[in-house]
């Protein structure tokens, strides 16, 4: 099957910025929401960036609307919206019922398994997938495609055809807490932690010491921050409890407390950094009333790397046996969600001496002095 018209369901900055992109590539588009303040503002937003590049014209082809009977026609419908299970519900038992045969539903799918969020739905199982668009959506290329044991080969691989019309690479994951990106980002962020709450450095000197010895263009502290620190603790709490609670994923306390007292990141102005008009003006000048031994001891700049590293590759390894995942879909995905030059499995093998686990001496125990 060819699919031609879009369905999004969700007016925020992941619905709309995927249906720009879609309408940039030729395809109709209608965009819902149930708040027509937010559907205008996203009509509004993406008036003006076809405007300021002469494409116009292409506005024809998007209808803003309140009704989920609209959707009919529609070739895939995908939720963009970030709503409770109740709401996720009561939607898809109205959508249900305006859903032409063939028609395809990507679900919002990033953390929590797919399985959980259609399990009591009436949707139509071998057409339902998952789809997990990577922040910036306009910018960012990765799209983890999650699919159930359910789900036709006919319908991922239309998805996945459409991925790649307008421009996105998409990675195929079999549904599991986390899928791939966001359940290597949880051992990336708790070794940084572990890091900063073992006194091994600032933010900002593991931020530097990762980028310069990974390539990366943020730090994990950096990459926290951007993301939202609610988010992200959010998301570490739901595949800890998910995969049974592995000491290795037990959510940060560090984290927590800053969550606690809505600091959380660039959208607050403030979490492990200060920032003003998006950029790091500062440190939180509260971290050392949170990290006993803040920045008591330096190291150096490899050793950091490994230390966050380490995890991260382990992990893949794990992930990788679990879902019958690639080495390869596993580094796509980590580079192109990370803008890492190369995935774990290379770092691993092209610095597998520095990685390999250090003995740790009575000396290296900050409380035993």
């Amino acid at each position: 099957m060819e699919i031609q018209a879009i369905g999004i369901m969700g007016a925020n900055t992941t619905g709309a910025g995927a249906a720009e992109i879609f309408l940039k590539h030729g395809f109709q588009v209608r965009l819902y929401d149930d708040f027509k303040d937010s559907l205008n503002v996203a009509l509004a937003k993406i008036a003006w960036s076809l405007r300021k590049e002469g494409k116009e014209e292409l506005l024809a082809n998007i209808e803003g609307i309140q009704e989920l009977a609209k959707f009919k026609g529609a070739d895939i419908i995908i939720e963009a919206a970030s709503k409770s299970d109740e709401e996720r519900k009561a939607y898809f038992a109205k959508l249900k019922d305006h859903l032409d045969p063939g028609c395809v539903i990507a679900a919002r799918c990033a953390v929590r398994p797919l399985k959980e969020i259609i399990a009591g739905t009436e949707l139509p199982k071998d057409r339902t997938l998952g789809f997990h668009f990577i922040k910036p959506v306009r910018s960012n290329l990765l799209v983890e495609v999650v699919r159930t044991d359910e789900a036709k080969d006919e319908y991922i691989e239309a998805a996945v055809n459409l991925l790649r019309k307008i421009g996105k690479t998409p990675v195929i994951v079999k549904d599991n807490p986390g899928q791939i990106v966001e359940r290597l980002i949880r051992p990336f962020s708790l070794g940084a932690l572990r890091l900063l709450d073992s006194g091994k450095g600032l933010p900002h000197e593991i931020d530097a010491a990762f980028k310069e010895v990974s390539g990366a263009p943020m730090g994990p502290f950096e990459a926290m921050d951007f993301a939202g620190l609610d988010s992200d603790y959010k998301a570490s709490e739901a595949i800890y409890e998910a995969l049974g609670k592995p000491e290795r994923l037990q959510p940060s306390a560090t984290q927590l407390r800053l969550v606690q007292y809505g600091q959380l990141g660039r959208k607050s102005t403030i979490g492990y950094y200060i920032y003003e008009d998006g950029r790091i003006v500062g440190e939180n000048p509260i971290l050392p009333n949170l990290v006993k031994y803040l920045g008591l001891k330096k190291i150096p700049k490899e050793e950091t790397f490994a230390e966050i590293m380490r995890p991260v590759v382990e992990e893949a390894k794990l992930l990788a046996s679990e879902v019958m995942a690639s080495e390869y879909d596993v580094e796509t995905a980590m580079k192109l969600a990370m803008g890492w030059p190369k995935g774990p499995f290379a770092y691993s093998r092209e610095q597998g001496a520095a990685l390999e686990k250090k003995k740790v001496s009575e000396f290296e125990r900050l409380d035993t002095f």
